[in-house]
């Protein structure tokens, strides 16, 4: 059984030689939509009492219902890009981030800033793209049926973008599949391993509130090494090489 301590120790050895790389990385992956944490907001409006603004009956006059109209179209607009570019952009984004810790830490040195873009390359685009689009729709769809289930599968799910970044030609039925059988009995733990970084981001954001971009390296080795561990219980030991079948596309990200 694999221990928080052990998980974060190996981090912290094979994070040391491209520890600078992969601020940058973990930086470049959060403006483009893929950081190891996200946030929301919420816009609300309101309007001062007027007779130009509202009948006395309190119902809404042309002028103002045009405002609102424009605003929730606006809001609309926006919300939509955000979903194209997180299905199109951030999710393949996020699986290359992963690829650059595994075969950075596996190489001993930085693996190339470029690998963050793995998945657009090497014929692995759509299957990478589709996989993480029905892990994030599954998601959805049970969390509207109930928070819990929603939570539940958040964490059966956990492993699918460390299984696409391993090996992006997986199927999705077996990515969702290994990715089961890889949690179970582990979502309670992993939740836990989570929660332990939370000192180290709160201890972050007082330089400056942006110190917690020092901490995401860590955050990401630490959880790669427990994909490792949880791909070895359930898969066998694997070759403890950088593998990508499409060797022109390996070199090319290796030089960026």
């Amino acid at each position: 059984m694999w221990t928080r301590a052990e998980l974060k120790d190996r981090a912290k050895q094979d994070m040391k030689p491209f520890y600078w790389y992969g601020v940058l990385v973990c930086f470049i992956a959060g403006i483009l939509g893929a950081g190891s944490s996200g946030g929301g907001g919420s816009i609300s409006a309101g309007s001062r009492s007027s007779q130009n603004s509202y009948s006395g009956s309190g119902v809404w006059d042309e002028h103002s219902m045009t405002i609102f109209l424009i605003i929730l179209g606006v809001i609309l607009v926006v919300m939509a890009i955000a979903i194209v570019i997180g299905i199109f952009v951030s999710n393949l984004v996020m699986v290359g981030k992963l690829r650059y810790f595994m075969d950075s830490a596996i190489m001993q040195q930085s693996a190339g800033v470029g690998r963050i873009f793995f998945a657009f390359g090497g014929g692995h685009y759509l299957n990478v793209m589709k996989t993480m689009f029905l892990r994030g729709l599954f998601e959805s769809l049970w969390t509207l049926l109930l928070v819990i289930p929603g939570i539940y599968k958040h964490y059966e799910y956990y492993m699918i973008p460390y299984l696409l970044a391993d090996n992006p030609e997986m199927e999705w039925h077996e990515a969702f599949q290994l990715s089961k059988e890889m949690m179970a009995g582990n979502k309670f733990h992993t939740f836990v391993l989570e929660l332990s970084f939370i000192g180290w981001y709160l201890l972050g954001m007082l330089v400056c509130c942006i110190g917690g971009i020092f901490v995401n390296p860590y955050y990401e080795m630490t959880f790669v090494e427990l994909y490792w561990v949880l791909r070895d219980q359930v898969m066998g030991p694997q070759p403890s090489e950088p593998t990508d079948q499409n060797v022109y596309a390996d070199a090319y990200y290796r030089e960026m």
